[in-house]
């Protein structure tokens, strides 16, 4: 049952508007000569409906019926028949207020007024069947399938848009199910569905710069939402092919190769630095190494690498000022961060090939007998409302006390603790921490020391023999295209539009990975010069790497390039090349 309490009062801003008990914004109804009259857009937003609003008209949609409406005319057109309506609808405020009696019947809906002078409005409720994905060439389509038609509202943020559809009054709509659906489509990535206290709701993650258009279909019944997918970007200004400078003495050791190289950019000319590594070379190992024990370690990738007996060095991924990765971080299977947004990661796979995708992040816990929660992240600061997140040693010895959050203690797939809102909880060396916000701190509450729990942490897609892997973004190739999506991505004009040095690793059609260090002199370069120079190089798929001050080329303990910041940066991770030749040599 959805409810309605209002005031009889003709004024709009005088009207007190709840739903099932709970406020929502004055403005949805009015009363004209003892007449509910309901606005268009609280009809768009509370109850499914599709709008068309004109001057001082209004067509409205849902499940295959169609209503007409002009302000102060006493007729109107509902499902291709006129009707005569004892009110007129009113044009208030920029609002249509039509007739909630001819508004809502053709739904099988009824409209009663209480004693207390409130009115109700018993509104038809239906089962969420299936979630699915359309791609199409300008938007990617969700399609919510359902039982029978049913009112829904609908909630706008920034990357996320949520409906929340009322379920019936059954075992199965009484039913609590919490589960995610994962897409392929880097814009849509993933849904997640929720049903808890006679409520389905679908919060839909996504990327489109602008507001999804919603709409519904009938026979049988759907709910629709269309996100728009970015305009393309334009290519740039391809710079001159890069001149490599004769190269110094001593810098092959086999399977890695270095130099300097020269490019001229629209900014003048530009020092780059070119690490080639094949990593197919049984002597050569490589991928990303951390710079302490815990996130919140920072050093130089300078010391980074001669802690590790690496040989040569760049910066990896963004970071916090803490310290804490940006995007994810894997380390010979052990994950120390969860990828962000979709966006590109370089990863290095137990068959010896490196590579780059977009991923999302697709993880879950499930504690025995009580059911199965889809997980925020990893070792990252809980920012969703009602989210859960899971907090390995890397994070640090202890989480500290909030009084909105439950965290529940691990070891050995094992619960151990389960630690009340105040209190701080330790993190054990040899397990992990799972820790729920808001509801989900309520729903944490319910387990049990002694439960059994399965932890998945993965990738959508998924990446099969995954071993090392660190995040950056944006791509800039893919099949040896420019393939710059910031939009998809999701980063600051700070990074997408500026001229800075600049890091960037590629893998060439003969799988070689090659890092690339734009040096500080002359500003920099665009990420459109970067993806050409990649391009022109021989990458066939690159990504763009953390830059500015971060940018760090280290060959044989020497940082070759010049830092923006005047002195080396201390930074969060590195991507590391340890060759055992040359170990062996200086032993």
């Amino acid at each position: 049952m959805l409810r309605v309490c209002l005031s009889a009062q003709a004024q709009p801003a005088d009207v007190e508007l709840r739903i099932d008990g709970n406020p929502v914004p004055p403005g949805g109804a009015v009363v004209v000569d003892g007449r509910l009259l309901i606005a268009d857009t609280f009809a768009e937003e509370m109850l499914g409906f599709t709008r068309e609003p004109g001057d001082s008209s209004g067509s409205l949609k849902w499940f295959g019926h169609q209503w007409q409406f002009r302000a102060g005319q006493t007729t109107g057109v509902v499902d291709g028949q006129t009707v005569q309506m004892d009110v007129a609808p009113q044009l208030l405020g920029g609002k249509l207020y039509c007739p909630a009696g001819v508004l809502l019947q053709p739904l099988g809906a009824a409209v009663e007024r209480l004693d207390d002078g409130a009115y109700r409005l018993r509104l038809p409720r239906a089962m969420v069947t299936s979630v699915r994905q359309g791609l199409h060439e300008q938007s990617v389509r969700i399609v919510i399938d359902l039982s029978g038609p049913a009112a829904f509202s609908r909630r706008a943020a920034p990357g996320r848009f949520t409906l929340r559809v009322p379920l019936p009054d059954t075992p199965e709509g009484r039913c609590t199910l919490l589960s995610q659906h994962s897409f392929a489509d880097a814009l849509v990535p993933t849904v997640t569905e929720s049903r808890a206290d006679g409520w389905a709701e679908i919060a839909i993650n996504h990327s489109s710069p602008r507001p999804p258009s919603v709409f519904t279909l009938a026979g049988p019944e759907r709910i629709v939402v269309d996100f728009a997918r970015p305009a393309p970007v334009s290519p740039p200004q391809t710079p001159a092919p890069p001149t490599p400078t004769p190269p110094p003495s001593g810098q092959t050791t086999n399977g890695v190769q270095w130099r300097a190289c020269n490019f001229g950019t629209e900014h003048g000319p530009v020092t780059g630095w070119l690490l080639q590594v094949d990593p197919g070379d049984e002597a050569i190992t490589v991928g990303p190494a951390a710079a302490g024990a815990t996130i919140d370690t920072r050093r130089t990738v300078k010391s980074i690498a001669a802690a590790a007996g690496a040989y040569a060095a760049v910066n990896g991924g963004y970071f916090a000022s803490t310290g804490q990765p940006l995007g994810m971080l894997l380390i010979n299977g052990e994950w120390i961060a969860s990828p962000r947004h979709q966006r590109a990661v370089l990863g290095f796979c137990a068959d010896r090939t490196v590579q780059v995708r977009n991923v999302a992040f697709d993880g879950w816990v499930e504690f025995e007998g009580l059911g199965r929660l889809p997980l925020e992240g990893v070792n990252t600061h809980q920012e969703g409302a009602d989210g859960v997140v899971v907090y390995t040693p890397r994070w640090g010895a202890s989480l500290s006390g909030n009084a909105r959050k439950t965290r529940v203690v691990v070891r050995n797939n094992v619960v151990t603790a389960v630690v009340g809102p105040p209190e701080a909880a330790p993190i054990p060396a040899d397990g992990y921490v799972v820790s729920g916000l808001d509801k989900r701190a309520t729903s944490l509450l319910r387990v049990q020391v002694g439960q059994g729990v399965k932890l998945l942490l993965d990738t959508s897609p998924k990446w099969p023999g995954l071993l090392h892997a660190v995040g950056g973004g944006p791509r800039l190739l893919a099949g040896g295209a420019v393939a710059i999506n910031t939009y998809d991505e999701r980063f600051r004009p700070d990074i997408t539009c500026s001229v800075r040095p600049r890091t960037a690793a590629g893998v060439d059609a003969r799988g070689r990975l090659l890092l690339l260090v734009i040096d500080s002199t002359n500003r920099g370069m665009t990420l459109g010069g970067l993806a050409t120079v990649m391009q022109k190089l021989g990458a066939v798929d690159a990504l763009n790497l953390d830059g500015g001050g971060s940018s760090s080329f280290v060959v044989d303990g020497t940082m070759m390039n010049t830092s923006s910041d005047g002195f080396a940066r201390t930074v969060s991770d590195a991507i590391i090349i340890r060759d055992a030749r040359r170990s062996a040599k200086a032993r």
